[in-house]
């Protein structure tokens, strides 16, 4: 079986949120933190953390900053520890976007 979530985030609306430390430290981790440079990237890596969200559909049922989303060596994106998983992340203009697959 297989489940998709997908998520869409303004970046301008990214941007205002990441001017609070209190919204860093709850949605992000250090790893995250250290590898995101625009908000056109930390937009992207919390709609893969919604997509994946959905995709279970838990709705929010744990902090954000408990799941991580890494790059492989090609810069592939991955949600640390979720074997069966594919996830997608897009920029363009105003938006940021991901889909998350998971399966069985």
């Amino acid at each position: 079986m297989f489940k998709i979530g997908t998520d869409i985030v303004l970046i301008s609306r990214m941007e205002k949120s990441l001017e609070r430390m209190s919204f860093k430290a709850a949605v992000f981790t250090d790893n995250e933190l250290n590898a995101c440079k625009k908000a056109e990237s930390f937009a992207g890596v919390f709609a893969a953390k919604e997509a994946y969200l959905k995709a279970l559909g838990t709705g929010i049922d744990r902090k954000l900053n408990t799941i991580e989303i890494c790059k492989d060596e090609m810069g592939k994106p991955h949600i640390k520890g979720v074997e069966n998983s594919d996830v997608s992340i897009s920029h363009d203009g105003d938006y940021a976007v991901a889909t998350v697959i998971l399966w069985e």
